[in-house]
């Protein structure tokens, strides 16, 4: 952790209860801050599940994310259940080290035509001829 800036309370709370001085900490940087909420949405939580389990060790270990969410009931009021759901639950693979390789080390690489770009005279974005 590094130590930032150090700001001098003038009035208010803080003074009030002793506080004359707040000190800015940051431990990690405001993109690795992003990046994580951004595996935080349900949609990417398997991949963030890969990520977190392939972490250090070799392919094989099993990846298992579980999450609790509310049972859908056609009564409005009541007593809900809370329902288990599973995110991923199966074993790494050597492919799965390969695609997520792929896909946050080598991005430029994944989105280039290569060495002859396909004509595409008609600037439509699907590519056409």
């Amino acid at each position: 952790m590094t130590v930032g800036a150090t700001a001098t309370v003038k009035g208010g709370f803080w003074p009030a209860n002793g506080v004359g001085s707040l000190t800015q900490v940051s431990g990690k940087g405001p993109s690795r801050r992003k990046i994580a909420q951004a595996f935080g949405i349900k949609g990417l939580l398997d991949q963030r599940e890969l990520l977190e389990t392939l972490d250090g060790v070799v392919a094989g270990s099993t990846a298992l994310s579980t999450r609790g969410r509310v049972q859908a009931a056609e009564e409005l009021g009541g007593k809900r259940i809370i329902e288990q759901e599973t995110i991923i639950n199966r074993a790494t693979t050597a492919a799965d080290v390969t695609e997520l390789n792929a896909d946050f080390l080598t991005l430029a690489t994944r989105t280039s035509f290569g060495a002859t770009p396909p004509i595409n005279k008609d600037l439509n974005p699907l590519g056409t001829r």
